[in-house]
């Protein structure tokens, strides 16, 4: 830029004449458009605002030269350097005198009776009339700090005359340059938009105006954009503004004040004041994919004379409800059951599923203002599956909740969880059933864990499965061979009168595996599944099921498991572990590669073989507190291996 180079040696000469200037900084244009821009580029740059002027501090500058020489002057200065120097290059230029939205500017404020504040420029380009400002394109003025902010803002030169009339309204009709010119009375009640408005692409869709009267005890903000947009937002008294205070303690108190959402590149924001009276709402933003701050792009004021009665909605860190800006680079697709960001919950329990374009790990945590962290993880449910996640969720009291959900990949450990919805729930009727057992997992019910361990097939694909008999069998297929375990648990103080391992039954046979229950009554139970590849080592979780009994008569326990009960054994009768006394009992087992098998109680009892390779036999039960059944894998040898344990049941008259 040869031209600003010698720009910059006559100013070290002193040498302030307009038209040397102009004819120099313009001297590589070839255009009347080159011409403008190099004129417009060096005014915003080279041109700082006269704020002590503006204060009265110091004599303003009016004339051309003068501002020249002190680098500065107000917008009346830009405003007549800019006709000078558009003139002596050959460009037909205007100034421009009306109201301007800027420095002393109060929203909403009538403009009847009051003189115009501010001056810009208009230029023929050929044959077309455009609008600028080289005031406004240079900075800004901070009013706190009685200084001027040097930021150059492109926005202003050749502005959309449809978006420079929200902020400048001239004395004159004709230089709106509108088809329909705007009325002083509409400029007066716009919404106050800043040039980052315009600039991220944005379209105001509700409120139209300024001031607004909350309806029930609400004020509705829409704003649609052409690009991805993130937002956040300020909720403010006016007494605050005028009796000061903590800001940070103001805006962390007032966050549930609001509820934003985004959808289709559409941001709603419902606003609900909780006292009565007036409201400055103020609206940040900035590209999604963007760095640094977010820009303050609009804002407007809302009366409230009546709050609306409501219960206390929870915080919200991210502002955002429903899906979160992003989420789909995190996995989270489109789509799913919940349908908007606030679900409404007629009986306190929701199924909740989101769909997800590949495997993911998620955490979720449930928020109410009068729920203990410990009994709120009671009320969560997680299932994952590669292509979507189901969180399970329980609401023990009436209000509203924050569901929140974090993932990551589920085979990177190691990366950390990242916020991908926030959805405001709102229970109407506390819950009637009993919150989940402590302790559950990460993943409840069959998905990814269990379909990277092999096992396939469920008989119950959920993570929860209700049982009105107080029974239930889980099968599945084990095509990898694993050693499982499961592990049946209640919450404590609930203790059975046998053992709740006795109420637990696994039959192993080939791929298929049975994980049996007999509940000792009604509640909600833990089954978990566990695994091992190598003997000795530890087991590792795949998922857990949800049992819900709603049986009130207690579920008898099976028999006691010895280590002889291996893979192929099958119990067919007795299936129960506590037997009548007195009585004879038909014993139907299958034990590969036994010999012999044996019901030894009162008497020793050898089981006979069928055609089915079943082993079966009768049994008395009189005179023994336990028969135990036993096999041996040679029909020689005298020694025997304990398989499983019935309990004879005690008779009323030795009780």
């Amino acid at each position: 830029m040869l031209c600003f180079a010698v720009w910059f040696q006559l100013k070290q000469k002193c040498v302030y004449e307009v038209k040397t200037i102009a004819q120099i900084i313009t001297q590589e244009a070839r255009t009347e458009l080159e011409r403008l821009r190099a004129i417009w580029v060096w005014l915003c740059h080279n041109i700082e605002y006269d704020v002590s002027g503006y204060l009265g501090q110091s004599k303003m500058l009016y004339s051309p030269e003068e501002v020249i020489a002190a680098g500065k002057g107000v917008c009346s200065g830009y405003a007549s350097l800019c006709l000078k120097m558009c003139r002596e290059v050959g460009l037909q230029c205007q100034e421009v005198s009306g109201y301007g939205k800027g420095v002393g500017h109060r929203p909403g404020q009538s403009l009847r009776d009051v003189r115009s504040n501010h001056m810009w420029n208009a230029v023929l380009l050929g044959g077309q009339w455009f609008l600028m400002d080289a005031c406004w394109g240079a900075g800004h003025m901070d009013m706190q700090h009685q200084s001027f902010v040097k930021e150059f803002n492109d926005f202003y030169f050749l502005t959309d005359p449809e978006d420079f009339v929200e902020s400048h309204f001239p004395d004159k009709e004709e230089w709106q340059l509108l088809d329909q010119p705007m009325t002083r009375e509409e400029f007066e009640k716009l919404v106050s938009k800043s040039s980052a408005f315009f600039t991220l692409g944005l379209k105001l869709i509700q409120p139209k105006h300024f001031y607004t009267i909350t309806d029930d005890g609400e004020v509705n903000l829409s704003i649609s954009s052409s690009m991805s947009v993130t937002y956040n937002y300020d909720i403010t008294p006016r007494h605050d503004l005028l009796h000061g205070g903590n800001a940070e303690q103001k805006e962390t108190s007032r966050s549930s004040w609001g509820v934003m959402t985004m959808s289709h590149r559409t941001m709603r924001l419902q606003i609900l004041p909780r006292t009565q009276g007036t409201y400055d709402i103020r609206v940040y933003a900035r590209l999604e994919l963007a760095s640094g701050p977010l820009s303050s792009v609009c804002s407007f004021t809302v009366e409230c004379p009546a709050p609306r009665a409501m219960e206390e909605i929870p915080e919200n860190p991210s502002r955002f409800w429903g899906l979160q800006v992003g989420s789909e680079a995190l996995g989270v697709a489109p789509g799913g059951s919940p349908g908007s960001h606030m679900l409404e919950m007629e009986e306190g329990e929701l199924e909740l599923t989101m769909k997800t374009s590949r495997s993911l790990m998620a955490l979720c945590q449930l928020v109410h203002p009068g729920l203990e962290p410990a009994l709120a993880k009671r009320c969560l449910a997680t299932q994952i599956r590669p292509d979507g996640l189901t969180v399970h969720t329980l609401c023990p009291s009436r209000g509203f909740y924050r569901l929140s959900v974090f993932v990551r990949d589920y085979d990177k450990p190691e990366d950390r969880f990242e916020n991908a919805a926030n959805f405001l729930l709102h229970c109407k009727v506390a819950t009637q059933v009993e919150l989940f057992p402590p302790g559950l997992g990460s993943e409840c019910g069959p998905g990814t864990s269990t379909l990277q361990a092999g096992l396939s097939k469920f008989s119950h694909t959920g993570a929860l499965v209700s049982t009105q008999q107080g029974k239930c069998n889980v099968t599945f297929h084990n095509q990898q061979d694993l050693e499982l375990h499961a592990v049946l648990w209640r919450a404590e103080g609930q203790a059975p009168a046998v053992r709740l391992e006795r109420h637990l039954f696994s039959t192993f046979t080939d791929s298929r595996v049975m994980v049996s229950t007999s509940l000792p009554g009604p509640g909600v139970y833990r089954l978990g599944l566990y695994a091992r590849t190598t003997p000795g080592a530890a087991f590792n979780p795949l998922c857990d099921f949800v049992l819900r009994s709603s049986c009130e008569q207690p579920g008898l326990p099976f028999p006691s498991i010895y280590t002889a009960w291996g893979k192929g054994c099958v119990l067919f009768e007795p299936r129960v572990g506590l037997l009548e006394p007195a009585a004879w009992v038909r014993f139907r087992v299958r034990v590969p590669g036994a010999k012999k098998v044996s019901a030894i109680g009162e008497e020793r009892v050898e089981l006979k073989m069928n055609k089915s390779l079943v082993w079966e036999g009768d049994v008395f039960t009189g005179g023994v507190r336990q028969v135990q059944l036993a096999s041996s894998s040679s029909e020689y040898s005298g020694s025997m291996d304990f398989m499983l344990a019935f309990d004879i049941r005690r008779s009323a008259a030795l009780r």
